[in-house]
């Protein structure tokens, strides 16, 4: 197999094993270049969510879990990376720690499911559902949101809504007789500009706004993603 870029071992190239599968095989799994093992490292930036650090076999002998040795990162625009089958004694973060892209955090072993040393690796987006991280393993996460909409389609808003100027919370929030006339028959009662939870609107633009996504509709601009939460589906 081939030896591709890889910002998830520290020599930064790997051999991918076991392609992604979807539900049968939520990530791939990888290993060193000439199929040698390496230090893992953070993906990304982000905070470490769970760390398991204390299975020193495989649970094809044993039966133990199936991830062995793991950890979850929450990367700053709340998406997911997970590291599975870790050796016992080589995990060096905790739980709640910050990392940066190229931290040091374990070393591929051969923990939990496993018939031999390697890196299993996920991505998760921001629902914590498993999506393919083949595409991942030599680019960032920090535009896999605008993915989620598309110009032209309609969307829902699960929040009320402020409107505002311009894509950002540092943009102004409009008034209600800046509104369109269609803005306004959805909008919340008052002098600024906010529209109703349910209410449906029409993507112009997809704008990235460091690790948010914002929409421009008729009306103005409104957060359709914002820390990691999702306002408009």
């Amino acid at each position: 197999m081939a030896t591709v870029n890889c910002r998830v071992l520290k020599k930064g190239k790997c051999v991918v094993t076991q392609k992604y599968k979807g539900t049968t095989h939520g990530g791939i799994d990888l290993v060193g270049e000439g199929y040698t093992l390496d230090d893992v490292v953070a993906h990304s930036a982000g905070e470490v969510v769970s760390v398991v650090s204390n299975i020193n076999y495989n649970t094809y002998k044993s039966g133990q879990k199936i991830y062995g040795n793991y950890i979850k990162i929450k990367h700053d625009n709340g998406m997911y990376t997970i590291y599975a089958h870790l050796k016992y004694g080589s995990i060096k973060v905790k739980n709640g720690q910050k990392v940066s892209k190229g931290t040091v955090i374990a070393y591929m072993g051969n923990t939990g499911y496993s018939t031999g040393a390697h890196l299993h690796f996920e991505v998760r987006d921001v629902n914590n559902a498993s999506v393919d991280p083949t595409n991942y393993l030599s680019s960032d996460l920090s535009n896999a949101n605008t993915t989620k909409y598309t110009v032209g389609k309609t969307y829902t808003l699960q929040v009320n809504l402020k409107v505002r100027e311009g894509a950002g919370t540092d943009k102004k929030q409009k008034k209600y007789s800046q509104l369109t006339a269609d803005g306004k028959e959805h909008a919340v009662p008052g002098e600024n500009a906010a529209l109703k939870s349910g209410t449906r609107v029409t993507a112009l633009q997809v704008i990235n706004v460091g690790n948010d996504v914002w929409l421009r509709i008729p009306s103005g601009y409104v957060a359709a993603i914002y820390q990691g939460n999702i306002y408009i589906k």
